[in-house]
């Protein structure tokens, strides 16, 4: 529903997308549409905290998420529960916020942690970016994931892993958090400088944390997570 009332800006479709929203606002009914209602404020209020906390400057940052998530925490004290966008088979019901900080990235995506309304359970983690275009990482992950039922079709599994991704309006939405996972560039500091400009990086990086022969074959040929 945020994607369709953002592309109400569009030149050319702009009549389309406004008939569609109407018909799913219609054919949705009031229990649903006041489940969306929460929704889109949630993705308001994350929308912008993440501006703020983008704009900050570097040493100001921590300080305004810490009193920024205080607008999140009234949030759920009114709606009580809602349903996670990203994944609507979770329902949350406030927020950790010891457990919520943000990345040193360039658009410095927040990393916010719920709780499950469900008692048995764990906090849900997801990423919420605010300045990059989420459509087009959706539509890779829709891409690779064609490929690979293409693939698995036909008895090959090329050990394709996806993650949950959702684009909720222009250049902002939320991120699947893979656990125990280490990013790129986490690995490129790791070597040094020059990391990124290395052949070897991630070749010497798996080889570090897989001592034997045989773990070091089956991650670079299946392609399976690693842990430190």
């Amino acid at each position: 529903m945020g994607l369709l009332r953002d592309a109400q800006g569009e030149a050319y479709f702009k009549s389309w997308y406004q008939e569609l929203l109407a018909a799913l606002q219609f054919c949705a009914g009031e229990a649903l549409n006041e489940e969306l209602s929460k929704e889109q404020k949630l993705v308001k209020l994350l929308g912008d905290i993440g501006e703020k906390v983008k704009s900050a400057s570097d040493p100001q940052r921590k300080d305004v998420l810490k009193k920024e998530i205080g607008s999140l925490e009234e949030f759920f004290k009114d709606i009580k529960t809602c349903h996670l966008p990203l994944n609507p088979a979770l329902c949350i019901k406030g927020i950790d916020r010891d457990a919520c900080s943000y990345f040193t990235s360039n658009a410095s995506p927040l990393k916010i942690t719920f709780i499950n309304a469900n008692p048995m359970g764990k906090n849900i983690s997801v990423i919420f970016k605010a300045g990059d275009d989420l459509r087009q990482d959706m539509l890779a992950l829709q891409i690779i994931q064609v490929m690979d039922n293409a693939w698995l079709q036909e008895g090959l599994d090329m050990q394709m892993i996806t993650y949950g991704c959702l684009s909720t309006g222009r250049a902002q939405g939320f991120i699947e958090m893979v656990p125990d996972a280490v990013t790129l560039a986490k690995i490129h500091l790791h070597s040094g400088l020059i990391g990124p400009l290395k052949e070897n990086t991630i070749k010497k990086w798996f080889s570090q944390h897989n001592h034997l022969k045989e773990d070091y074959e089956k991650v670079c040929s299946s392609g399976t997570n690693f842990k430190q």
